[in-house]
């Protein structure tokens, strides 16, 4: 039986967990009380010391996180990719680790952005589509997320990109722990014009709407850089949200789409200036591509300030990628390898997603992971590297730190949970409930990865079993959700 613990529960696993990740600076004794300027200043540079020394008594870690948006499991060279030339990413994941069985929170955008923020299953936040129009989003979280930690911490943070975690004043990323952002509250925008879906101009830097006419991937990656730049002699965490390759597809070299007042919340409109008939399969590979770009950009700002060695260095997506779009663009849009489905649904080609994480002297390059892990991890994950206690957080997500850092494996039957609409899944080792509906689907991924054959009949009383933990895991999200 492998049942959801309970919140009290897991506050008892992260006290122990973490108790070794506490600053070395508080770990110092008693200091004597000295005379002279000579022991004022040993007592200064020893206090600096312990604010930025981690657990393990090196300095902090700068964290850059790269989520590209809609990108599929092979859609980058080193998944598999022959279309795409990414030689920035696979040069990433041949000097840090790739994981295969890495998968986003939910099958869709903002669900999986309110996990990276609070290490959560979005479900406890009501995130659990992506959000509308008018969504108040994570404005109901007043508990701690990722950037807030890290800022408590001494950590300068930013965000350039995408939000979508709720356009009302209080559900801005500003409201929740990050010093700097520039980017797009909703959920997507032309890529020149930066106009939304709803017809509004929708394009930020911190509180305020400013003017912006360049291609979004390349004020992105601008913004990125000069932030590392200009923080290089401090912890930084960087969340680096790109809008590619979500729709409207468009290349850096296409003009203007929308305008204001141009509402395309409703038709196949918003999917972009070429028509439902025309080929995309050039304009997302120039996505991609560009995306590959940045990341070259990013990792190169870094080493021009020596920082390769003391930086964590993660890319990812948000979901799986849209294989079609309502029938339209068959085989044109992304690439989720051999795994079953697309975006919004809970099969694996929904939320199984690249995952590379780098860190240069702490993590051995080359190397293959295949620990199951998901985009709520990440936040205690990176507040242990950062050596950020949160042994009084009720995260869902698990410490993976020693994963990363020494390849140790974890969980052999970790039970993890995805929602979305009429879909739901649980899975608990090698074994993968589907529900569609009232519809039961067993899967053996070690077996059968691409969900093809359904071993319900065979197995009715594990059916039983995994739906049963499925039905608790619901109940326990509802009876904690914060509303």
């Amino acid at each position: 039986m492998c049942a959801p613990a309970t919140i009290s529960e897991k506050a008892v696993i992260l006290s122990t967990a973490v108790c070794s990740s506490r600053w070395v600076g508080m770990r110092q004794g008693h200091w004597r009380l000295a005379c002279g300027w000579r022991a004022l200043l040993s007592l200064m540079v020893t206090l600096c010391a312990g604010t930025l020394a981690g657990a393990s008594g090196r300095a902090k870690p700068n964290i850059v996180v790269i989520m590209a948006d809609d990108l599929g499991y092979a859609d980058i060279g080193c998944y598999g990719s022959t279309r795409n030339r990414t030689p920035h990413l696979d040069r990433l994941a041949r000097e840090g680790m790739r994981f295969t069985d890495f998968h986003a929170s939910g099958p869709g955008c903002s669900p999986t952005r309110a996990a990276l923020m609070t290490g959560l299953y979005p479900q406890r936040v009501d995130i659990e589509p992506a959000l509308p129009i008018n969504h108040p989003g994570l404005a109901v979280w007043q508990g701690l997320t990722l950037p807030g930690g890290l800022k408590r911490a001494g950590y300068v943070t930013a965000l350039y990109g995408k939000w979508h975690l709720g356009d009302l004043p209080q559900s801005h990323p500003m409201q929740h722990g990050f010093d700097d952002f520039e980017g797009h509250i909703s959920s997507e925008t032309d890529y020149k014009s930066h106009v939304a879906r709803d017809g509004k101009y929708d394009w930020w830097r911190k509180t305020e709407k400013v003017p912006n006419s360049s291609y979004n991937t390349d004020v992105i990656t601008e913004r990125a850089v000069e932030f590392i730049h200009a923080n290089a002699e401090r912890p930084f965490f960087l969340l680096v949200a790109h809008s590619a390759i979500h729709f409207p597809w468009m290349t850096p070299m296409d003009p203007v789409y929308r305008t204001e007042g141009m509402n395309m919340l409703e038709g196949l409109r918003k999917l972009g200036p070429r028509p439902t008939q025309a080929d995309v399969s050039d304009v997302v590979r120039q996505m991609v591509e560009s995306l590959d770009a940045s990341t070259g950009r990013v990792i190169e700002a870094l080493h021009e300030r020596r920082l390769d060695d003391r930086t964590i260095v993660i890319f990812t997506s948000d979901n799986g990628g849209y294989i079609h779009y309502q029938g339209h663009h068959h085989g044109q849009i992304s690439d989720n390898g051999i795994y079953r489905g697309q975006k919004s649904q809970v099969y694996e080609g929904g939320h199984r997603v690249p995952f590379i994480v780098s860190w240069p002297g702490r993590i051995r390059g080359g190397q293959v992971n295949n620990e199951l892990v998901l985009t709520m991890d990440l936040v205690p994950t990176l507040l242990t590297l950062a050596g950020v206690d949160h042994s009084a957080a009720d995260f869902d997500g698990v410490d993976m730190a020693d994963l990363f850092t020494d390849n140790v494996p974890q969980f052999a039957e970790r039970c993890v949970y995805w929602r979305m609409g009429k879909g739901a899944a649980v899975r608990r080792g090698d074994w993968k409930l589907v529900r569609q509906g009232v519809e039961r689907q067993l899967y053996n991924l070690r077996s059968d990865p691409s969900e093809s054959t359904d071993f319900g009949k065979r197995f009715p009383l594990l059916v039983s079993e995994l739906d049963q933990i499925l039905f608790e895991w619901e109940r326990d999200v509802a009876s904690m959700q914060v509303r």
